[in-house]
């Protein structure tokens, strides 16, 4: 059975939403203010990948940066996905990198010999 592989791409605003989902269900304090997006820092195909920021602006008017780790980047994101019953293979590798300013999951899914479903590759670090 041949390998799969797909790009999920999203916009600075869908990135944004997610992130403060996230913190919703995690219990994470966000500060009080407008959110005005999110984008990667980091994380071109290749490299490690990127960290989230979460730009907002409260009352004070000077934008604040909120710092995300890339697991939490991906925990938001494949939420979000679930959250619009968009299909992903659970038994797929999951990577987090940046394309044209946004954050993308490149889906991975790797069958065994003979179609039966098997465990994604392990992810490897990049010159590894």
């Amino acid at each position: 059975m041949p390998s799969e592989f797909r790009f999920i791409v999203f916009t600075p605003h869908e990135a944004a939403q997610a992130l403060v989902k996230f913190c919703q269900k995690s219990g994470r304090r966000l500060p009080l203010g407008t959110v005005v997006g999110a984008e990667p820092v980091g994380g071109v195909a290749g490299e490690a990948p990127p960290t989230g920021l979460l730009r907002m602006l409260p009352d004070s008017g000077v934008e604040i940066k909120v710092k995300f780790e890339p697991q939490e980047v991906v925990g938001a994101l494949l939420l979000f996905a679930l959250d619009r019953k968009i299909p992903m293979p659970r038994e797929s590798e999951k990577v987090l990198e940046s394309i044209r300013n946004r954050f993308a999951l490149r889906i991975g899914y790797y069958p065994l010999e003979g179609g039966a479903a098997g465990k994604p590759e392990t992810a490897k670090a990049p010159g590894k």
